[in-house]
């Protein structure tokens, strides 16, 4: 069990850094599909969300690759930076998601 759970030896961790921006990908096509239907207020906030899930997946898949030095990055210079904006980018539109959300319902005055 202590295999399993081991960063470094174990089966899961690549299956997860797959599995994580895939759920991303099916998520970003709810968001397209849905968008449709929804009014000008409400597309805008599915923009946002589909914004987060776009920077998400991208953040994922530059997670997959690890520092990135089989094509030409450092350990001082990785994907990993890359990897964190993603993540930041991501945090900042659910983040404006979630304010334009509380602006659309009214249950704040801008």
């Amino acid at each position: 069990m202590g295999d399993i759970l081991d960063y470094n030896t174990s089966p899961l961790v690549p299956l997860l850094k797959i599995i994580a921006p895939l759920i991303f990908l099916v998520v970003l096509a709810f968001y397209a599909m849905t968008r449709k239907y929804y009014s000008e207020k409400i597309q805008t906030f599915i923009d946002i969300l589909i914004w987060f899930s776009l920077f998400a997946i991208i953040a994922g898949v530059l997670r997959f690759f690890g520092d990135g030095t089989e094509f030409g990055f450092t350990t001082e210079h990785s994907l990993r930076w890359f990897q964190s904006v993603g993540y930041l980018a991501a945090a900042g539109c659910f983040l404006l998601a979630g304010y334009n959300l509380l602006h659309l319902l009214g249950g704040e005055k801008p």
